[in-house]
């Protein structure tokens, strides 16, 4: 081989090794980038389905988490609402359990409060030997201006429910009430609250007496409600009266919540 020869070898050597350079180089960058962006990709997502949906529905998921459904922020105020307020046997003792049962779909600020409440009734005399259930007052469920949308993961529902109570077995209260739950995300132990939803009570809404009159009314005409995103006491729902008041009017004040 003469010199020249020599040369031009040496030379296609050398570029083709700068050209395998370049060729690990990128792949290299390529796999960089393809490691990060499997970093950003999340690892669980939270998703919620309407019961209503349909083939063809979408749901968008962002950063892991989907929107909830009007229906099932509600479906879940109902039910937990439901069961803090089950007294089956003796009010004294089934309160406190049923807020223990529940407690990781409640807030500390809420358990809190139900814990209060429960030691305010038990000096007044008002668990011992008391059942409790609330019930939705039939003709009045869901409908879609009883969820309002309060922003950063923050709904109000409101639930119109027929509170009724007995001691020793004889009917003591029978009332319809209205309750602000407010429902928020609460991602705190997914092992116990797979919903990642919890009750934070009434925030800044307090329970009302609803006027029976009203209820009577609505019924006959089965209205339709139509949507109000943001009022927390929508006008084509029944009216309700703040408890003061409606204990100041009854003959015989007892308390509703």
């Amino acid at each position: 081989m003469s010199g020249l020869q020599y040369l031009d070898a040496l030379a296609t050597e050398r570029a083709h090794a700068a050209t395998m350079r370049r060729v690990i180089f990128v792949v290299a960058a390529l796999g960089a980038v393809g490691i990060w962006f499997a970093s950003t990709v999340p690892k669980n997502i939270d998703l919620h389905l309407a019961p209503d949906v349909k083939a063809g529905d979408t749901v968008r998921v962002k950063g892991g988490e989907a929107p909830v459904p009007p229906t099932n922020v509600y479906g879940f105020a109902y039910y937990i609402w439901q069961q803090i307020n089950r007294w089956q046997t003796d009010g004294s003792k089934d309160y406190g359990q049923q807020i223990f049962n529940f407690q990781a779909y409640l807030t500390p600020r809420c358990q809190a409060q139900l814990t209060a409440d429960m030691e305010a009734r038990q000096r007044a005399g008002e668990l011992q030997l008391r059942t409790r259930q609330v019930s939705e007052i039939p003709g009045f469920s869901f409908a879609s201006n009883r969820v309002v949308d309060e922003g950063s993961f923050a709904w109000t529902a409101l639930l119109d429910m027929q509170v009724t109570e007995t001691f020793r077995g004889q009917p003591v209260k029978d009332v319809f009430i209205r309750y602000p739950v407010r429902v928020v995300r609460y991602d705190v132990d997914r092992e116990r609250n797979p919903w990642r939803l919890a009750l934070d009570c009434f925030g800044s809404n307090q329970p009302a007496r609803l006027n029976e009159s009203d209820l009577r009314e609505s019924r006959t005409k089965r209205p339709t409600v139509p949507a109000l995103p943001s009022n927390v006491n929508p006008s084509a729902l029944p009216e309700a009266v703040p408890l003061e008041r409606a204990s100041a009017a009854s003959p015989k004040p007892q308390a509703t919540r």
